[in-house]
């Protein structure tokens, strides 16, 4: 009779712990779900702050080699991130998913030609910027 892989015999008096308990983040991830929920949106914020620079770029890159301008993030899982992305090569939109493990270096720049300013970051405060932006020419 063979045994389950995952089967663990416990001594006597020792108990599991509870599986209600949260899951520590993985310390070899650096790039996880607590980054791209919390880390970096206000690293973009204090980056403009910083720089005066009304429409951020984002750069991902991931170990294929590939360069992602990020718009957004769209959504976020314990493995993966979608990101709301657009290309240099292309002017529509793009919604890549990644899982974690494939990232490993994430760049903040401040806006740096029209060429590439379709490919700024989105944040919340960016909306606001914009109109002030838009009613300081209008007057």
């Amino acid at each position: 009779m063979t045994q389950p892989a995952n089967l663990i015999y416990l001594p006597p008096g020792v108990m599991p712990p509870p599986s209600s308990q949260p899951q520590a983040p993985t310390p070899a991830i650096p790039f996880d779900r607590h980054f791209f929920e919390a880390v970096l949106p206000g690293s973009v914020d204090a980056f403009c702050q910083q720089t005066k620079c009304d429409s951020p770029i984002v750069e991902l890159f991931t170990i294929d080699g590939t360069r992602h301008f990020l718009k957004g993030v769209s959504g976020v899982s314990d493995s993966w991130v979608a990101l709301h992305t657009h290309s240099e090569e292309h002017d529509h939109a793009i919604q890549v998913f990644l899982p974690f493990q494939t990232i490993y270096r994430v760049e903040i720049h401040p806006e740096e030609d029209a060429r590439q300013r379709r490919l700024g970051f989105i944040a919340s405060w960016d909306h606001e910027k914009l109109e002030e932006k838009q009613a300081k020419k209008k007057s």
